[in-house]
């Protein structure tokens, strides 16, 4: 495959070193130790949750820095540099380990020298490696939200200023379990980390070709088969990984130069397996792990999160699919020429259908049978093990079982650095109240008018959001945006949920868009070309969380009879709104003027708005959109003469008989 190994301003697929010898043994024991520590601790023994995360950062800061250089030109040997920022690391966390019963006691009262030299060691640390793992965006953030924290005391109140912190408090809190050690990283080693790890055991069995080989099998021979194909792999490989780049670079290789090939142009190629990767991080049950930050924030089941999400992130595929669709219509094209879908799909099946169940097992555990999330994923991962047995190309035999160990653990380590950077803008927002206040002054500017709020808060999660991963991306957002949202009555589900696509869409919003860049790497097309043509493939992600928080009947909260009828009518929704957007029809290859793509707009708003009235009139809007075109016309009029003319010849045969 080829590609970008950097992206834009988000780092995901970041160049690692290649060890061998005694070097490669080592990492590989550690990260196999890694992967059984995590699992022991879970799931067999009681371990302090502030030892556990300082254990876990401790062991990613030596794997860090041990395998991801400062640059992607300097892929050699270890440095110095690299060695002290590795101590700078580990030094805190054994600094945590070793006085944890006075922290215990006294974090937040008081801070000893000793706090603010481990803890200024622990953020500079922490930064650098998140900087080599993600790039530049995230420690940024971070900075600014530290600056804040120090020198906040000099903005004025409407700007958000606070009465002021001592620098040392402010260092010296970092290293507790409100900040670095905190909530954020607390889901990171408790959940996360099992799931990067059945992620792991999924891809090394074959999985992700197995995606790719259903989704051909589903959509590869109908129009617009290889873009299709793009978005059913996209959203299944969304099930197992927790990043829109990882399945930009998974997927794009294969979808945009076939995309491109079957005559669509590379930036719509481009543009379509980025929107359909980002889509991943909203598809349930993982969601990018977004899922799991969110039932630990309100304190619900797993389960209640991804069921409220599932309809917004079909009706999110639906319309990247009609959009296809339709493109392919307007300009002619056709699927790639196969053999009958129906035979390939059970082969596909066949080969690797087995491959689905510890999915199955995952959502067994967690909606109907409850268990905790914890539970769940090993369950999981041990499903994931077994399965594989099946056949012998997916067989996960102790070569295999290791490499699953070492892959587990190793993709966690960006992902925990990450959240451990994130610990520092929640201590942020928790020492100086930034949240109650992001609420009053936004909720002082929209004057109470809850629209107004929530376009300014969708403003900043996007802007937050633009070029962190998602994880990050979602808790930042939700620290600042959700209290104001909560303030004007929002359901918390739907203003969590809110929150959380805004900073998932960031990765396709212009001018930075992590997804785009990497689509772009294969593709060679315009980045800000594709990035606003996937803007406008995304369109139903910018406007479904403003109608969920309204009617959340879109969440699955209302009778059934309510929520099919909600289904119904927004699934029509995004096929006006496609109509709109790409201006040609489903069948018949109709074009629309100006005017009708104005009316199918109209129309997506009045069916994504629950209700019989709305529905009936975005029915109407559909039904004068499409007759204001004369082609329907002459198809009645051809249809009725046609009778007309059948009816004579019925009632007069030519040869006289009658």
């Amino acid at each position: 495959m080829t590609g970008p190994t950097t992206v834009g301003m988000e780092f995901e697929i970041q160049p690692k070193r290649a060890f061998t010898g005694v070097m490669a043994v080592f990492i590989t024991l550690l990260a196999v130790g890694f992967s059984l520590f995590e699992i022991i601790a879970l799931q067999f023994v009681i371990i302090d949750l502030w030892v556990f995360e300082a254990v876990v950062l401790a062991i990613v800061m030596v794997l860090g820095y041990l395998t991801i250089p400062a640059s992607p030109r300097r892929r050699g040997r270890v440095t110095p540099l690299d060695l002290v920022l590795l101590a700078a690391g580990v030094a805190p966390c054994i600094y945590v380990i070793v006085d944890l019963e006075r922290l215990q006691w006294t974090y937040g009262s008081t801070v000893e020298p000793l706090d603010i030299v481990f803890g200024s060691m622990l953020i500079v640390s922490l930064l650098e490696l998140t900087r080599r793992s993600f790039g530049l965006a995230m420690p940024i953030v971070a900075l600014v939200f530290l600056a804040y924290g120090l020198f906040g005391n000099h903005l004025p109140p409407w700007l958000f200023g606070h009465t002021g912190l001592r620098p040392g408090n402010v260092i010296g809190f970092m290293i507790g379990n409100m900040a670095i050690f905190g909530p954020v990283m607390s889901v990171m080693v408790q959940i996360i980390f099992l799931f990067m790890l059945f992620s792991a055991f999924l891809q090394i069995s074959g999985a992700g070709d197995f995606f790719v080989n259903l989704a051909n099998a589903v959509a590869g021979r109908w129009r617009g088969g290889p873009a299709k194909v793009s978005v059913f792999s996209s959203s299944l490989f969304g099930t197992i990984s927790g990043s829109s780049v990882a399945n930009v670079a998974v997927d794009g290789g294969i979808t945009i130069p076939l995309m491109i090939k079957t005559g669509f142009r590379p930036h719509f190629a481009a543009a379509v397996e980025a929107t359909a990767s980002t889509g991943g991080q909203i598809m349930p049950p993982i969601m990018g792990a977004g899922a799991f930050i969110m039932a630990e924030l309100l304190n619900i089941s797993y389960a209640h999160v991804i069921v409220a999400a599932t309809l917004p992130a079909i009706l999110y595929y639906v319309g990247l699919y009609c959009m296809i669709d339709l493109e392919a219509v307007k300009q002619g094209l056709r699927g790639v020429q196969t053999a009958g879908t129906a035979g390939r799909m059970w082969v596909a099946l066949k080969e690797g259908g087995h491959l689905l169940i510890p999915v199955f097992v995952l959502l067994h555990q967690t909606v109907i049978a409850g268990t905790s999330v914890q539970r769940a994923g090993f369950y999981s991962i041990i499903a994931a093990v077994l399965v594989s047995w099946v056949r012998r190309r997916t067989r996960i035999g102790w070569t295999r079982l290791v490499q699953g160990l070492r892959d587990g653990a190793m993709s966690s380590v960006s992902i925990a650095a990450v959240c451990a950077t994130a610990g520092i803008i929640v201590g942020i927002v928790s020492m100086t109240g930034l949240g109650v206040k992001f609420s009053s002054v936004v909720v002082g500017l929209a004057q109470g008018n809850l629209f107004i709020t929530l376009a300014l808060t969708a403003v900043i999660c996007v802007f937050l959001g633009m070029g962190v991963p998602t994880t990050a991306a979602y808790i930042i957002a939700a620290a600042v945006g959700v209290p104001a949202l909560l303030a004007l009555g929002a359901d918390p589900l739907a203003a969590h949920l809110f929150v959380f696509y805004f900073a998932c869409i960031s990765a396709i919003t212009p001018p930075v868009a992590g997804a785009v860049y990497t689509a772009c790497g294969f593709s060679g097309s315009s980045v800000m070309q594709t990035g606003w043509t996937a803007t406008r493939l995304g369109i139903a992600a910018y406007i479904v969380p403003f109608l969920f928080v309204y009617h959340p009947v879109l969440l699955f909260k209302g009778t059934w009879p309510e929520i099919a009828q909600a289904t119904a009518s927004a699934v029509l929704g995004v096929a006006a709104v496609s109509m709109a957007m790409i201006g040609t029809s489903f069948v018949g290859g109709l074009r629309w003027n100006l005017l009708q793509r104005a009316i199918f707009l109209a129309a997506f708003f009045a069916l994504l708005m629950p209700g019989t009235f709305s529905d009936l009139l975005g029915l109407a809007a559909v039904a004068a959109g499409v007759l204001m075109h004369p082609r329907p016309w002459q198809a009645l009029l051809t249809a009725v003469t046609g009778r007309k003319r059948r009816m004579a010849i019925a009632a007069h045969p030519p040869d006289g008989r009658g």
